[in-house]
């Protein structure tokens, strides 16, 4: 009876002691509903969130912790998505787009430069929003007249979708859709007509016109890391006018953001910054 008496005993003793190991503290009314107990290593039944430090798990959830009793809570609100290894918003980036400038190095008369900002999300979208402006003037081979606009800004806005979204995000290989808009000015000078009359060449010049324009642009991008936060990227793209102002005397022969307007195919060479935010660990 007494050894019965002592092996009960020592069952309720283990008993005991494995449902205190695993009790988990309850959420009190002073806790927010969004956040849940996680690895309590404490009793304590209610828990001062504003002493909490955090960090993240394996899974990448965001874990508050309570530094004086050691109590550790997930906060749903920052959990990430399942199938994701990047947090919702994990990074904002800003670049310049330097094809323009090298181009007109390279001979091209026209173009600018352009900066761009994007906001990524789970490391696999990106909005996008861009602005620069351009200028041109050329006299095209073999023609009479000289084209000519002055600086005019345009408007670029759109999305990133990266391939590799589980991956390193200092790599990346992505596809992109943008819009882009403007509105600027060119004109048509020294445009030399035949007088009948005279039999000689006539220098005409015709006035300023006013365009506004918008175009879409397809393509595909690659991200590399150079040093620290420091990366470049180059794009492939196809574009084509959606709408443009009509004139009597033609389309413009180059739109601002775009190239010219005959063209189809084009580029981009960005240099870019990552503030990381929400970093995977």
């Amino acid at each position: 009876m007494k050894r019965l008496l002592i092996f009960l005993s020592a069952i309720v003793i283990i008993f005991t002691s494995v449902v205190a190991q695993r009790r988990i503290t309850p959420v009190t009314p002073s806790t927010p509903s969004n956040q849940t107990a996680k690895k309590p290593t404490s009793t304590t039944d209610e828990v001062d969130l504003s002493r909490m430090a955090h960090y993240h798990d394996d899974n990448g959830n965001i874990v508050l912790v309570d530094t004086v009793t050691g109590v550790e809570w997930v906060d749903t609100t920052a959990m990430r998505r399942p199938g994701y290894v990047y947090p919702r918003l994990n990074g904002v980036t800003v670049g310049v787009d330097i094809w323009d400038p090298v181009m007109r190095a390279l001979g091209q008369k026209f173009g600018g430069a352009s900066v761009m900002g994007e906001v990524s999300f789970h490391n696999r979208f990106a909005p996008v929003f861009e602005f620069g402006l351009s200028t041109t003037k050329d006299t095209p081979e073999a023609m009479n007249f000289t084209y000519t606009s002055p600086l005019a800004p345009y408007f670029k806005i759109g999305l990133n979708y990266n391939f590799l979204y589980n991956n390193n995000s200092d790599y990346q290989l992505y596809a992109l859709a943008r819009y882009g808009f403007t509105h600027f000015s060119y004109s048509l000078t020294d445009v030399t007509v035949d007088d009948a009359y005279w039999g000689e060449q006539v220098p005409v010049d015709f006035p300023a016109r006013n365009v506004t324009a918008g175009y879409y642009e397809l393509g595909l991008g690659v991200k590399v890391k150079i040093v620290g936060h420091l990366s470049m990227g180059w794009m492939a793209k196809f574009h084509g006018i959606l709408h443009q102002t009509k004139s009597t005397t033609g389309e413009p022969m180059v739109i601002p953001g775009y190239g010219k307007n005959k063209g189809s195919i084009t580029g981009g060479f960005l240099i870019m910054y990552t503030f990381d935010v929400n970093k995977r660990p």
